[in-house]
């Protein structure tokens, strides 16, 4: 018995060639000869040979259109996955950036040139102030405008195509960000004509827009990417114009002829600079249900087309691919299953003449589909595979994700812990020697310490989002106990002497959690300070501020080395510290100074003659003597 290849055995074609095997048995058995035919000879052979003829066709047509639009159906899912790599890659690009601008809302030399914007020296120390951020961000450029779109500083003011001195007010992003607090935007730079992503935000001081932040995102490297890939790429922005293409005639080129008003609003924000706007010139085939399309380019090649949209829906990444080779294999495919089908009408003409050979016939039969039973067998198999492979891929991207997050929950929940460990050895003494009612106490503050550590993970984000527990009234004796009691064991380890001195009624409007977290990055900085001196010492004192406004002064000092000139005007600013690198990014004190402005207060920092000292000031709060007790 002959065996079949099994890329033939396998081929639509051949699978219709059996059926069609099949029904021409029973078709074309020869009757008995019937007295009196008149039908000649010459026309059964001619019917014959027209419905073997038309069997090869539709075997051939067949063959071609299942593999073309299988080939259709797996361009279409290698698409969707690059597109999906391609989308992550731009979105986690832009979102780098977006933190960028409000973090100027933090410098006070910004708000001071936005309120004297013609102060030259002003204008040189903010655009050298934007130069440092941008060289840490890496971003394309980074500048600050006035409310009138004039650009006051801009951190590459002393190279040649600067927006320094420009007024960009008919920049959509600039009306944005004074509207709504922040704006994006894509476009050509008037100045440098360099194409850019613009994010914008709002800078406010008690609640009033004083200027407008901005940083420029070159996306160049993905058009340089795109080049060296099997596929064609293409990003369209909302008004379906081409802003990236990794074929330079496509860039800046709509999908379809704008409409005379979207033309008038390219005028005005003139985003992609002089180009003409020239229509692509594609011919729509065919839309399938899946949303891919077919579209024949001004060159005459076929192409299949698959999108995804991307930044928050604004854009979408359009990948093509060519046809040709799809439609090569198809004709191939289609070729073989009419060759296949005319071998088969052969075959089944000699069966027959030769009825002996039927018993065979039929074993081929059998043969053929345990072949196909096989291959399914080994199909089931190798999906299975597959699904286990795609479930390790999702655990491995999982425990990745976990990886990543476990490093900012270990860095907020050590010291918790620490002292959760310590507690927790002492009620086991106790209870050996036992002291029961102590082991109880012991036994309570476990408790609370759990607690805290739940408060806790609930506020780890605290600098990025705005927290939704409500302020109130916070006994500052109980703050400032709680989070010594987070630090007891760096305290004892160092041999650090730490006194309090706090009024117990002394209660300020804040937030439980976030303002122990406040006080314990600035005495967990003080314990890092103390670590070189010899007199390792810790005050903490909280008293009444006299003035019209009723405030809270809570003083932490330390008998640690003097805080440099330089670092003591900069301290609250983002990536500024005295610690070597890998101890620390420098956030720790912007992020403290962020909580204490989110109550209404501030913090401040100064020297002392044996030491350093900060001051969080905080408005008072009133609390009943029964609140204070039961806390």
């Amino acid at each position: 018995m002959r065996e079949w290849p099994a890329a033939i055995a396998g081929a639509p074609g051949f699978v219709l060639v059996h059926k069609m095997t099949e029904l021409s048995s029973l078709v074309n058995v020869k009757e008995p000869a019937k007295v009196g035919s008149v039908a000649p000879a010459s026309t059964r052979w001619f019917i014959r040979g027209a419905f073997a003829l038309a069997l090869v066709a539709a075997a051939a047509w067949l063959g071609y259109a299942v593999t073309f639009r299988r080939g259709l159906d797996h361009l279409h899912a290698a698409a969707q996955q690059r597109l999906a790599v391609e989308a992550a890659r731009l979105d986690g690009h832009l979102s780098r950036f977006e933190y960028l601008p409000s973090l100027l809302e933090t410098s006070p030399g910004v708000f001071r040139l936005l309120e004297a914007p013609s102060d030259p020296a002003l204008q040189q120390a903010v655009s050298l102030y934007l130069k440092s951020i941008n060289l840490l961000a890496g971003a394309d450029n980074l500048y600050v405008l006035g409310v009138t779109g004039a650009t006051l500083a801009a951190a590459d003011f002393d190279q040649p195509g600067t927006p320094f001195g420009e007024n960009l007010s008919y920049r959509p992003y600039v009306s944005e960000a004074l509207a709504n607090g922040r704006g994006a935007f894509f476009g050509v730079g008037i100045t440098t004509a360099r194409a850019g992503y613009y994010l914008s935000y709002a800078l406010k001081d008690s609640g009033t827009t004083k200027g407008i932040a901005t940083v420029k995102v070159n996306l160049d490297s993905f058009e340089r990417a795109w080049r060296n890939t099997d596929n064609d790429i293409l990003l369209v922005d909302e008004r379906k114009v081409t802003i990236l293409a990794s074929r330079d005639e496509w860039r800046y080129r709509p999908m379809a002829p704008l409409s005379v008003q979207t033309r008038d609003d390219i005028a005005r924000s003139k985003p992609y600079g002089n180009h003409d706007l020239a229509p692509l010139g594609w011919t729509f085939v065919a839309r399938s249900d899946n949303g891919t399309a077919r579209i024949t380019a001004e060159n005459g090649t076929a192409y299949t087309v698959s999108e995804l949209p991307i930044n928050r829906g604004l854009w979408k990444l359009v990948l093509l691919d060519d046809e040709a080779p799809t439609r090569e294999t198809a004709l191939v495919i289609g070729v073989i299953s009419g060759l296949a089908a005319l071998v088969a009408l052969l075959a089944l003409g000699l069966v027959e003449q030769r009825r002996r050979e039927i018993k065979q016939r039929l074993a081929s039969q059998a043969a053929l589909q345990a072949a196909n039973d096989m291959l399914e067998t080994r199909v089931q198999e190798r999906t299975a595979e597959l699904r286990a492979a795609q479930d390790e891929l999702v655990h491995a991207g999982k425990l990745a994700a976990l990886g990543q997050m476990s490093a900012g929950i270990v860095h907020e929940l050590n010291q918790p812990l620490a002292a959760l460990q310590t507690a927790a050895d002492n009620a086991v003494l106790l209870v050996d020697r036992g002291s029961i009612g102590d082991a109880r106490g012991n036994l309570t503050r476990i408790g609370e310490l759990v607690r805290r550590l739940g408060r806790l993970t609930g506020q780890l984000r605290v600098f990025a989002y705005k927290s939704s527990s409500p302020l109130g009234a916070v006994s500052v004796e109980q703050a400032a106990a709680e989070s010594l009691k987070i630090l007891s064991g760096r305290v004892k380890e160092g041999g650090v002497a730490v006194a309090t001195d706090i009024d117990a009624k002394l209660c300020v409007v804040a937030d439980q959690t976030r303002l122990e977290q406040l006080l314990c990055n600035i005495v967990a900085n003080a314990l890092d300070a103390v670590e070189s001196v010899e007199r390792k010492s810790i005050l903490i004192r909280a008293t009444r501020e006299q003035g019209q406004a009723a405030r809270c002064r809570i003083a932490i000092s330390n008998s640690g080395p003097a805080i440099a000139s330089d670092v003591l005007q900069r301290m609250f600013e983002p990536f500024v510290t005295t610690k070597p690198a890998g101890k620390g990014l420098g956030l720790g004190l912007m992020l403290s100074n962020h909580i204490a402005r989110s109550f209404g207060g501030e913090l401040r920092a100064r020297n002392l003659p044996d030491g350093a000292e900060f001051v969080v000031i905080l408005p008072l709060a009133e609390m009943t003597e029964a609140a204070l007790h039961g806390r």
